[in-house]
């Protein structure tokens, strides 16, 4: 992915990116691409395949969060 400062709004031209997001994890969950401008632009479902269609964040193993204990 590229950095998000970098990626304008492709409906007005003038906002930047500010976050992406699937709500949930589920596979009919699109990915909406929200821009400072307020425009929200939706793209593919996660059930895609081609990882070329998702803006995701990539990580190594040693790069993961260690699991968190439940509260109780």
């Amino acid at each position: 992915m590229s950095d998000p400062g970098s990626v304008t709004c492709p409906i007005c031209g003038e906002g930047t990116l500010v976050t992406i997001d699937f709500g949930e994890q589920q596979p009919a969950s699109r990915e909406v691409q929200t821009f400072t401008c307020g425009h929200e632009v939706k793209g593919a479902r996660l059930q895609t395949a081609d990882a070329d269609r998702l803006d995701v964040e990539r990580r190594a193993s040693d790069e993961t969060a260690a699991p968190t204990e439940p509260e109780e």
